[in-house]
């Protein structure tokens, strides 16, 4: 059951969470033996929450009380180290910030957390998230889980892996250039760059050039990215550059025919997620 788990997206967990097929303490769980199992060879996670099972079981009683459930209620998810996170270290990918503690919650972790989101860990990245593989002095060198010969890309290139590693469902990550979609790519993942402005940074290092930053979510699917867009979207009264109305009318003609297409390799099978440390078979090099 621990194995099934941690291959199913957010959108499915919360789904067995709500109609008390499996607890948030067993969802929490699995994913903390899955971070124990394979991420001595991955580095992705630079911190684990201590208070993750404990918030499992608050929301455990939640739902047995019947109360009212948040989209999220119970599943767990992960944060880049650049967003900070209250009584969780976020060091930046740093030395200079080692040991660093938030008091207080970026913007982006609160409503994930008002969802019913359970805090997991602090995934790996560049120094300062300045670079396009993820690597640094503080906690060393993210590999890709399908390939440990191989990057996995950056600057949010801890939190892509670890989804792709199934060490979490879903998760936070930032990017200028390339830092959101280039890992997802890399790793068979689902990443998006939302609008400017259209989620706030707010507690997001670094503070300059924030006009430039975007953050963004991680998933394993689709429908999980369009929920966390949906959840973390709108001004938060503290980013200056976050500002435009969640129902922001950008008008286009509902009444005009649209056709899009999708071109690109298939994406793997739940049942091809890496299950050993190993992870994957080597690939022959292009």
């Amino acid at each position: 059951m621990s194995t099934e788990l941690v291959s199913l997206d957010a959108s499915k967990l919360a789904e067995l969470i709500r109609t008390r097929e499996v607890s948030p303490v067993e969802v929490v769980q699995a994913h903390l033996d899955r971070i124990d199992a394979v991420d001595r060879k991955i580095n992705a996670i630079v911190t684990v929450a201590d208070d993750a099972i404990k918030a499992a079981k608050a929301a455990e009683a939640a739902v047995m009380a019947g109360r009212e459930l948040g989209p999220l209620h119970g599943v767990p998810f992960t944060a880049k180290d650049a967003i900070d996170t209250a009584g969780v270290m976020t060091q930046r990918g740093s030395p200079i910030f080692k040991g660093r503690v938030p008091e207080i919650d970026a913007t982006t972790v609160v409503r994930m957390k008002k969802a019913g989101g359970i805090l997991l860990a602090k995934t790996n990245h560049p120094e300062f998230s300045f670079w396009f593989e993820t690597d640094n002095l503080l906690s060393g060198r993210t590999l890709n889980p399908w390939n440990l010969d191989r990057t996995p890309g950056g600057s949010s290139g801890g939190e892509s892996a670890a989804i792709a590693a199934g060490m979490s469902p879903i998760g936070l990550a930032t990017d200028v250039a390339i830092s959101i979609r280039g890992p997802a790519a890399l790793t068979g993942v689902v990443g998006l760059k939302a609008t400017h402005g259209r989620i706030p940074m707010t507690g997001i290092w670094p503070r300059v050039p924030r006009r430039f930053w975007h953050v963004g979510p991680i998933a394993r699917s689709v429908r999980d990215v369009a929920l966390a867009y949906s959840l973390l979207a709108g001004p938060d009264g503290a980013d200056g550059f976050s500002t435009a109305p969640l129902h922001l009318d950008t008008a286009w003609d509902r009444r005009r025919a649209a056709r899009f297409a999708w071109v690109g390799s298939s994406m793997r099978s739940r049942q091809s997620m890496p299950t050993s440390p190993r992870l994957c078979a080597r690939r022959p090099r292009s």
